[in-house]
C-alpha cells in the first residue's frame, strides 16, 4: 500500500513539473502555480505516508520529516491561493495581461510573504529541538509551546487554502458539480478548526486527542475525497463541454460544405 502511494507520488510531482514547465513556455502564471501545488502536495503526501498503518504499526516521523512536510504543505497552499487570485483576477478583466497587473503582482507579494513567514515560523519553532520520532506528535509533546505554534501555522495552512478554493469555486459560474468543492472546502476548513481546538486543549488543558483520531480521520478523510472528485468532475465536464462545442462546429461546417457543393453543382448545370 505504501509503495503504490509512494510511487503515484511521484508521478504526481513529475506531471506537475511538466504542467508547470508548459506554463513557463506559454507565460501562463497561473498553470505554474497549479504545477508547483501539484507538486509540492505530493511530496507532502509522500513524506506522511509512513504514517499509514501496515499491520497495525505506523512507522514514526522524525522532526527534520515533520518540518518538510509542513513547509512543502504551505509551499503548495501558498501556489494554490496565487493561482486561484490570477483566476479571480481573469475572471474580473478577461482581455487584461496578469504578467504585468501591479495590484495582482502586490496581492500575490504579501501572499508569499506571509508564507515565508509561515515556513520561518515552523524552521525555528522546530530545528533545534530534540523531540524522539513520534506517530502521534501533538499527543507526545502537544504541552510544549514551540510545538503548540508549529500546529497552528500548519493547521491554518491546510484549511486557509482548501477554504478560499471552495469560496472560489462555489462563486463561480461552473455549475451544480461546483457545490461537491464547496462541501470539501467546508470539511477542510473543519478539519483545521479541529486541529486547532485539539493542539488548544493539550496545550491549555493537558486534554490529550490523538492525531488519528476518529473526527480528524474523517474530517480529513472527506475534504480530501470531495474536493479530489469535485474538482476531476469539473475538469470532465469542461473537457466534455470543449468536445461538445467542437463536435457541434464540426457537424455545421460538414452542412456548410455539402449546401455550397450542392449550390455549385446547380449553378454549374
Amino acid at each position: 500500500m505504501r509503495d503504490a502511494l509512494g510511487a503515484l507520488a511521484w508521478i504526481g510531482v513529475v506531471l506537475a513539473v511538466l504542467v508547470a514547465l508548459r506554463g513557463g513556455w506559454y507565460r501562463h502564471a497561473t498553470t505554474i502555480s497549479f504545477g508547483v501545488c501539484m507538486a509540492f502536495y505530493s511530496l507532502t503526501g509522500e513524506n506522511y505516508i509512513s504514517l499509514i498503518p501496515v499491520d497495525g504499526v505506523r512507522d514514526p516521523l522524525n522532526t527534520s520529516e515533520r518540518i518538510w512536510g509542513a513547509t512543502s504543505a504551505v509551499i503548495a497552499g501558498c501556489a494554490l491561493m496565487g493561482a486561484l487570485m490570477a483566476i479571480r483576477r481573469k475572471s474580473r478583466d478577461p482581455d487584461g495581461d496578469e504578467w504585468t497587473d501591479p495590484d495582482l503582482h502586490q496581492r500575490l507579494m504579501m501572499l508569499v510573504l506571509g508564507a515565508a513567514g509561515s515556513v520561518a515560523i515552523i524552521n525555528l519553532t522546530l530545528v533545534h529541538s530534540t523531540f524522539a520520532p513520534s506517530t502521534d506528535f501533538l499527543a507526545d509533546y502537544g504541552n510544549i509551546f514551540n510545538v503548540v505554534l508549529y500546529e497552528a501555522v500548519f493547521s491554518i495552512w491546510i484549511g486557509l487554502p482548501a477554504g478560499f478554493l471552495a469560496w472560489t469555486v462555489v462563486r463561480s459560474e461552473l455549475g451544480k458539480l461546483r457545490f461537491i468543492v464547496g462541501i470539501g472546502g467546508i470539511f477542510a476548513v473543519a478539519w483545521s478548526v479541529w486541529k486547532i481546538i485539539g493542539t488548544g486543549l493539550v496545550w491549555a488543558a493537558d486534554v490529550h486527542i490523538a492525531e488519528n483520531s476518529p473526527v480528524s480521520v474523517a474530517l480529513g478523510l472527506l475534504a480530501l475525497s470531495f474536493c479530489m472528485v469535485g474538482t476531476l468532475l469539473l475538469g470532465l465536464e469542461a473537457a466534455f463541454r470543449v468536445w461538445r462545442a467542437g463536435r457541434t462546429y464540426r457537424t455545421a461546417r460538414a452542412l456548410e460544405d455539402r449546401r455550397l457543393r450542392h449550390r455549385t453543382g446547380e449553378e454549374a448545370a
